[in-house]
This record gives structure tokens, sequence and C-alpha cells, in this order.
């Protein structure tokens, strides 16, 4: 035994030989309840951990809602709605791979989970396995014809795979499911614009418009169809709306100019290139559109300014001399016409009209000078 003097060392001893035994035992413990295939469900204890997932998923604080998922995997590994649960964040958080095993794993307990099979579909798709994503999309599509989202995410694949008539007709199913969605609309505009149907395409996304009124995208797709159609008037009203929904962005207030340009409207076009200039100093092309604009109201001196400020905002751009050229041929100052076409054809010397500017500007030098 201990000596009196050492008598301490046991309790110490006992105290520490306990201590281990305790933390070998909570380990062992933790290990053996780790949830496997086999593992008894505990849904009474499971859902505390499902419910708070549920709320913070919906607050979109994705990460604490996996980590209370996953508690409630813990207790319940066999539970769908909780794999399921979790395959969602995984696809919120971009990692496809693992949402793939957790919606396997929900249908693996519930095999006819019609939203398992939709989102497996999406990660799958994600993942480049768009064979399979479409199986799931199709069974999903099955076991409920009015999931949203199904049809749509059908179409996506149609389009990757370039058969332009199966994606429209899966964005037809999908409007039918989800007619007063906005996104829907605007994707189907998309569908019937890339088979060539510019009319059905305006349609939809004139619905879109009404249904999203926010959304950009929607008028910028309306107005560049309307361009191309040769619907000025219109295609200036709705590059307006989209110029309204986004007052930093030059371009779409330069793209009105345009249109009101083409119009007729002169006066209204140089209103949009006067806010475009406005938000974009550098912008040569609206500097040079402003003197168009300008020309076509009688403004001469103001319109050749405005092409000297597009031709000193890019020095490479040669289309300002010769509209600078024309006018002041136009005007009768042919000296500095001919020093206007020179300019051009130095920087565009492969210019189509190259011929006819040469021919021009002999012709120039052969009228007298204009008297002041």
């Amino acid at each position: 035994m201990f000596p009196a003097s050492h008598r301490w060392i046991l309790p110490v001893l006992i105290t520490l030989v306990l201590a281990l035994v305790l933390t070998i035992g909570r380990d062992s413990s933790l290990a053996a309840s780790r949830p496997t295939d086999t593992t008894p469900r505990d849904t009474a204890r499971a859902y505390p951990y499902y419910r708070r997932g549920l709320a913070f998923y919906a607050e979109g604080r994705t990460i604490e809602a996996l980590r209370q998922f996953q508690n409630a995997t813990f207790f319940d590994p066999q539970g769908a709605e909780i794999r399921f649960a979790q395959g969602l964040c995984l696809l919120k958080l971009e990692e496809p791979a693992q949402a793939r095993t957790q919606f396997e794993r929900a249908l693996a307990s519930a095999p006819n989970h019609a939203r398992a099979h939709y989102n497996l579909g999406l990660a799958l798709t994600q993942l480049g396995d768009t064979a399979s994503a479409r199986q799931h999309l199709l069974r999903a599509g099955a076991l409920d014809g009015r999931l949203p989202g199904v049809a749509r995410a059908r179409a996506r694949l149609a389009e990757k795979a370039g058969d332009r008539p199966a994606a429209l007709e899966a964005m037809r199913e999908e409007r039918a499911i989800t007619p007063d969605s906005a996104a829907t609309r605007f994707a189907l505009g998309q569908a019937f614009e890339a088979s060539a149907q510019p009319e059905s395409a305006l349609a939809e996304y004139t619905v879109a418009s009404r249904l999203g009124p926010r959304l950009l995208e929607v008028r910028v797709a309306r107005a560049r169809l309307l361009d191309a159609q040769a619907r000025p008037d219109e295609a200036a009203s709705v590059w307006g709306e989209a110029a309204g929904l986004d007052t930093t962005r030059a371009d779409l207030k330069a793209a009105e100019g345009v249109a009101w340009f083409k119009a007729g409207k002169s006066a209204e076009a140089l209103v949009a290139f006067d806010r475009a200039i406005a938000l974009d100093g550098k912008d040569a092309r609206s500097a040079f559109n402003r003197g168009v604009a300008l020309e076509g109201l009688g403004r001469v001196d103001e319109a050749l300014d405005a092409y000297r400020q597009a031709a000193e905002r890019d020095t490479s751009y040669a289309d300002p001399w010769l509209n600078a050229g024309s006018l002041l041929a136009r005007e009768g100052r042919s000296s500095e016409a001919i020093a206007a076409l020179d300019r051009f054809l130095a920087l565009a010397p492969d210019s189509p009209r190259a011929a006819e500017i040469k021919k021009a500007k002999a012709s120039l030098s052969r009228r007298p000078a204009r008297r002041g």
C-alpha cells in the first residue's frame, strides 16, 4: 500500500480511471448511434429538429437549416422528408453531388415522392447526367402532373439537346400548370422566339411584363424583339420602361434613342441620347447618334459638334467623320468636308463606300469655295 504521505494518489488515480471509462463510453455510444439504414427510427425526437430546419429554410438561413435537418436524420435516418429537405439545402448551397445522395435516400424510403424525383432531376442535370435527369423528371410528372417546374426543367434539357420543338411543347405544359408565373411566360416567350414564332413570343413577353412589372430582362427581350420586327414606336416605349427599372444603365437609354429615331421622332431620340451620355461620358456611340438626331432637327452646328465629340471619345471610330463630311458638303463647306472625309478614309480604308467617297472628294475639290 501507499505510505501515509502518498495516500492522496489513490483517489486521483480512481478519478482518472473513471473519467477515461466515461469518455470511452461516450465515444462508443456516439459511434453506435450514428444513423444507418438499420438504425431504429425515433420520429418524436427528430421532429423538433426538422421543424426548426423548416423555419430556418423559410427565412433563407440555409446552412442553419441544413444542420437542423442533419440532427433530425440522426434520430430518423429513414425519414424521406428529412432527407428531401437536406437535399434542397444542398442544392441551394450548390452541392449537387451531395444533394443527389440525399434525394436518392429519400426515394429509397418513398419511391413515389414526386418532388424528390424532380429535384434529383435538377441535381443530375447540374452533374451532367442528362439521361438520368430526364427519367426522374418524367417520373415526377407522371406522379404529379400539376407539379410546378417539372416541365420547365424538361424544356431546358430539350433546349440543351437542340430539340426546340420538344422544348416548346414542354414549356406549353408548364404554362398550363403555372399560367400566372412571370418566369414561366417569359421562358415560353423565349421558346417561341427560338422557334421563329415572334408574334407568339411577343404575346408571352407582354403577359410576363404584366405579371412581373419589375422584371427588367422581360422588357429588354420584348424591346429587342419589337426592334427586330421593325416596330420602333413600341420598341422605344418598352426601352423607356426598361430604363426606368434601372436608371443607371446608359445602354438602355441609348437603345431607346435609336428606336425613337427610327420612328422618325428626332426630338425624343435626342432626349434619350442626352441621358445616355450623362450616364456614360465615354459613350462615343451615343454622342454620334446625338449628332444624327440633331442633324434630323436641322441643328447643323450642334450636330457637327456632336460628331467631333464622338470622334474624340473614340479615336478609332470612323463614322463621325463620314457624317460630318457629308453634312459639311451639303452646307457647301467643301474644304472642311474633304478634310473630314480624309479622316474617315484614314480610319476605314477598306470601307465598301471608299470608292464612292473618293469620287465625292474629287467633286468637292472642283467646287468653288463658298463665300461667306
